[in-house]
Protein backbone atom coordinates (compact mmCIF):
# COMPACT_ATOMS: atom_id res chain seq x y z
CA UNK A 1 0.00 0.00 0.00
CA UNK A 2 1.46 3.65 -1.24
CA UNK A 3 1.12 6.58 1.17
CA UNK A 4 1.09 8.75 -2.26
CA UNK A 5 -2.41 9.30 -3.01
CA UNK A 6 -2.63 7.74 -6.74
CA UNK A 7 -5.39 10.02 -8.02
CA UNK A 8 -4.81 13.03 -9.90
CA UNK A 9 -2.91 15.73 -8.25
CA UNK A 10 -5.30 18.11 -7.15
CA UNK A 11 -4.92 22.15 -8.14
CA UNK A 12 -4.24 24.44 -5.29
CA UNK A 13 -3.08 27.69 -4.28
CA UNK A 14 0.13 27.91 -3.06
CA UNK A 15 1.39 30.74 -0.69
CA UNK A 16 4.63 31.07 1.65
CA UNK A 17 3.62 31.37 4.94
CA UNK A 18 6.64 33.00 6.54
CA UNK A 19 6.94 32.96 10.29
CA UNK A 20 9.62 35.44 10.31
CA UNK A 21 12.18 36.60 7.56
CA UNK A 22 14.26 34.00 6.80
CA UNK A 23 11.93 30.92 8.18
CA UNK A 24 9.39 29.83 5.82
CA UNK A 25 7.37 27.28 4.26
CA UNK A 26 5.45 26.47 1.67
CA UNK A 27 1.48 26.66 2.30
CA UNK A 28 -0.87 25.20 -0.35
CA UNK A 29 -4.89 25.88 0.11
CA UNK A 30 -6.93 22.74 -1.65
CA UNK A 31 -9.87 23.48 -3.26
CA UNK A 32 -12.06 21.85 0.04
CA UNK A 33 -10.50 24.55 2.07
CA UNK A 34 -7.76 22.52 3.47
CA UNK A 35 -4.58 23.71 5.06
CA UNK A 36 -1.22 21.91 3.74
CA UNK A 37 2.52 22.09 3.99
CA UNK A 38 4.62 21.07 1.28
CA UNK A 39 7.35 17.81 2.15
CA UNK A 40 10.67 19.70 1.48
CA UNK A 41 9.70 22.71 2.87
CA UNK A 42 8.42 20.47 6.44
CA UNK A 43 12.10 18.52 5.85
CA UNK A 44 13.97 21.73 5.81
CA UNK A 45 12.15 23.46 8.54
CA UNK A 46 12.98 20.80 11.33
CA UNK A 47 16.42 20.43 10.52
CA UNK A 48 16.06 17.53 8.36
CA UNK A 49 17.77 16.66 4.61
CA UNK A 50 15.12 18.29 2.05
CA UNK A 51 14.60 14.87 1.01
CA UNK A 52 14.03 13.43 4.50
CA UNK A 53 9.86 13.33 4.46
CA UNK A 54 9.71 12.16 1.14
CA UNK A 55 12.00 9.53 1.36
CA UNK A 56 10.08 8.46 4.92
CA UNK A 57 7.26 8.14 2.69
CA UNK A 58 8.15 6.49 -0.31
CA UNK A 59 10.43 3.85 1.83
CA UNK A 60 6.57 2.70 2.85
CA UNK A 61 8.44 0.88 5.82
CA UNK A 62 10.88 1.51 8.29
CA UNK A 63 11.28 2.88 12.08
CA UNK A 64 11.04 6.77 10.83
CA UNK A 65 7.46 6.11 9.50
CA UNK A 66 6.11 3.82 12.38
CA UNK A 67 6.92 5.79 15.27
CA UNK A 68 5.53 9.15 12.80
CA UNK A 69 2.01 6.90 12.27
CA UNK A 70 2.27 6.00 16.04
CA UNK A 71 1.74 9.59 17.10
CA UNK A 72 -1.30 10.04 14.76
CA UNK A 73 0.58 10.59 11.39
CA UNK A 74 -1.56 9.74 8.92
CA UNK A 75 1.45 9.11 6.45
CA UNK A 76 -0.58 10.52 3.49
CA UNK A 77 0.85 12.22 1.02
CA UNK A 78 -1.48 14.22 -1.57
CA UNK A 79 0.11 15.61 -4.58
CA UNK A 80 -1.17 19.25 -5.50
CA UNK A 81 -0.60 21.07 -8.96
CA UNK A 82 0.04 24.58 -8.29
CA UNK A 83 0.99 27.91 -10.43
CA UNK A 84 4.80 28.39 -10.83
CA UNK A 85 5.80 32.36 -10.87
CA UNK A 86 7.64 31.54 -13.96
CA UNK A 87 4.68 30.35 -15.68
CA UNK A 88 3.38 26.54 -16.38
CA UNK A 89 2.54 24.67 -13.58
CA UNK A 90 4.66 22.01 -10.69
CA UNK A 91 3.20 18.97 -9.29
CA UNK A 92 4.39 18.75 -5.09
CA UNK A 93 3.96 16.71 -2.13
CA UNK A 94 2.27 18.14 0.60
CA UNK A 95 0.90 16.76 4.13
CA UNK A 96 -1.68 18.28 6.31
CA UNK A 97 -1.14 20.34 9.13
CA UNK A 98 -1.82 18.23 11.67
CA UNK A 99 0.73 15.55 10.65
CA UNK A 100 3.28 18.66 9.86
CA UNK A 101 2.75 18.90 13.91
CA UNK A 102 3.41 15.50 14.37
CA UNK A 103 6.21 15.98 12.24
CA UNK A 104 7.74 18.48 14.30
CA UNK A 105 7.40 16.30 17.49
CA UNK A 106 9.02 14.06 15.83
CA UNK A 107 11.92 16.60 14.91
CA UNK A 108 12.42 17.54 18.86
CA UNK A 109 12.66 13.98 19.68
CA UNK A 110 15.34 13.14 17.26
CA UNK A 111 17.31 16.36 18.83
CA UNK A 112 16.81 18.62 15.67
CA UNK A 113 17.58 22.37 17.27
CA UNK A 114 15.09 23.95 14.38
CA UNK A 115 12.42 21.47 15.29
CA UNK A 116 12.70 22.63 19.05
CA UNK A 117 12.37 26.55 18.25
CA UNK A 118 9.67 25.96 15.57
CA UNK A 119 7.99 23.25 18.38
CA UNK A 120 8.62 26.39 21.36
CA UNK A 121 7.81 29.25 19.06
CA UNK A 122 4.50 28.61 17.85
CA UNK A 123 3.34 26.94 22.09
CA UNK A 124 4.35 30.54 23.14
CA UNK A 125 2.54 32.47 20.64
CA UNK A 126 -0.37 30.28 21.39
CA UNK A 127 -0.03 30.55 25.15
CA UNK A 128 0.22 34.08 25.04
CA UNK A 129 -3.00 34.75 23.00
CA UNK A 130 -4.70 32.23 25.40
CA UNK A 131 -3.66 34.14 28.41
CA UNK A 132 -4.62 37.59 26.74
CA UNK A 133 -8.14 36.36 26.11
CA UNK A 134 -8.46 35.11 29.42
CA UNK A 135 -7.81 38.36 31.02
CA UNK A 136 -10.13 40.26 28.35
CA UNK A 137 -6.99 41.17 26.06
CA UNK A 138 -7.24 41.32 22.14
CA UNK A 139 -5.21 38.36 20.77
CA UNK A 140 -1.52 39.58 19.14
CA UNK A 141 -1.32 41.18 15.97
CA UNK A 142 0.22 38.98 13.49
CA UNK A 143 3.68 41.86 13.56
CA UNK A 144 3.48 40.63 17.53
CA UNK A 145 3.57 36.72 16.71
CA UNK A 146 6.23 37.14 14.19
CA UNK A 147 8.40 39.03 16.55
CA UNK A 148 7.34 36.92 19.17
CA UNK A 149 8.04 33.86 17.08
CA UNK A 150 11.55 35.34 16.28
CA UNK A 151 12.55 36.43 19.75
CA UNK A 152 11.75 32.79 21.34
CA UNK A 153 13.16 30.79 18.21
CA UNK A 154 16.44 32.86 18.14
CA UNK A 155 16.99 31.92 21.84
CA UNK A 156 16.48 28.73 21.51
CA UNK A 157 19.13 27.77 18.39
CA UNK A 158 22.55 27.79 18.93
CA UNK A 159 24.49 31.19 19.76
CA UNK A 160 25.99 31.47 16.47
CA UNK A 161 23.05 31.32 14.47
CA UNK A 162 22.07 33.84 16.94
CA UNK A 163 24.35 36.09 16.04
CA UNK A 164 24.73 35.69 12.27
CA UNK A 165 20.49 36.07 12.45
CA UNK A 166 21.02 39.21 14.62
CA UNK A 167 23.04 41.20 11.98
CA UNK A 168 20.86 39.62 9.11
CA UNK A 169 18.38 41.64 10.96
CA UNK A 170 20.62 44.62 11.51
CA UNK A 171 21.10 44.79 7.68
CA UNK A 172 17.12 44.24 6.86
CA UNK A 173 15.93 47.02 9.49
CA UNK A 174 18.68 49.45 8.47
CA UNK A 175 17.24 52.33 6.96
CA UNK A 176 18.27 53.89 3.30
CA UNK A 177 21.06 56.75 4.22
CA UNK A 178 22.23 55.24 7.38
CA UNK A 179 25.46 54.23 5.73
CA UNK A 180 25.63 56.94 3.05
CA UNK A 181 29.28 55.69 1.57
CA UNK A 182 27.91 51.79 0.95
CA UNK A 183 26.00 51.17 -2.02
CA UNK A 184 24.67 55.19 -2.48
CA UNK A 185 23.17 55.49 0.63
CA UNK A 186 21.01 52.30 0.16
CA UNK A 187 22.96 49.54 1.46
CA UNK A 188 20.50 47.46 2.71
CA UNK A 189 18.41 47.44 -0.82
CA UNK A 190 19.35 43.96 -2.64
CA UNK A 191 18.58 44.99 -5.97
CA UNK A 192 22.23 44.99 -7.70
CA UNK A 193 21.03 47.74 -10.34
CA UNK A 194 21.79 51.13 -8.61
Amino acid sequence: MSNIDDNEPIRAERATVRFFDGLEVDGYRMPSGEFRVGLEGTSRVLGFAPNWLYRTLTANEGRTLKTLQGYGFDAYMREATVERPQGGTTTVGTIGLDSFNICIVYGVQQKKKAALALQLSLTKMALMDFFRDAFGEPPLSITEKRRLFYETYAATISPEDWRRMDKQDILRLALPGDEPHLKKGRWNCWSDDD
